[in-house]
């Protein structure tokens, strides 16, 4: 296992950064399309350094590479091989769905079948979640005036 500190990765101008990445998670210098992806990302989101990390970490090359990458951050406690997400900012739906829309365009195909199942047990959770049963004035939006019917 290759345990790499994110902060230390982070580092950098845009280009010191990917060279950066590729060199120390997949042991070589970049290639010239995969230095234009990420350095297009890099400029259009300034904030999104720590998703290509866990991104390229996580990457079919890397684990061809035959051992487990872990990206260790210093401001998330790892816990059982992973490690903790940072907060969402305050999102209404429509905007939480709208950046969900634009990641997700970002991945390739074998990035969106990794997360098609965690996806789906999220939302199935959040239904089962609003499906628990209730009293059935809650549940029909009725004020019974404390009777039961």
């Amino acid at each position: 296992m290759r345990v790499l500190k994110g902060q230390d990765l982070m580092q950098g101008a845009d280009h010191e950064f990917i060279v950066n990445i590729y060199r120390r998670i997949l042991l070589r210098g970049p290639d010239e399309g995969g230095y234009r992806h990420y350095r297009d990302l890099v400029e259009a989101d300034p904030g999104c350094r720590r998703r290509v990390i866990e991104g390229m970490a996580g990457s079919t090359e890397a684990r061809r590479q035959g051992e487990e990458i872990h990206i260790i951050w210093d401001d998330a406690a790892a816990v059982g091989g992973t490690v903790a997400a940072p907060a969402l900012p305050e999102l209404t739906a429509e905007e939480l769905l709208a950046l969900l829309r634009q990641k997700l365009r970002t991945l390739d195909a074998e990035g969106l079948a990794a997360l098609e199942a965690p996806l789906l047990e999220c939302l199935e959770a959040l239904r089962a979640q609003r499906l628990t049963p209730q009293e059935p004035s809650a549940k029909f939006g009725l004020e019974t005036g404390g009777k039961d019917y």
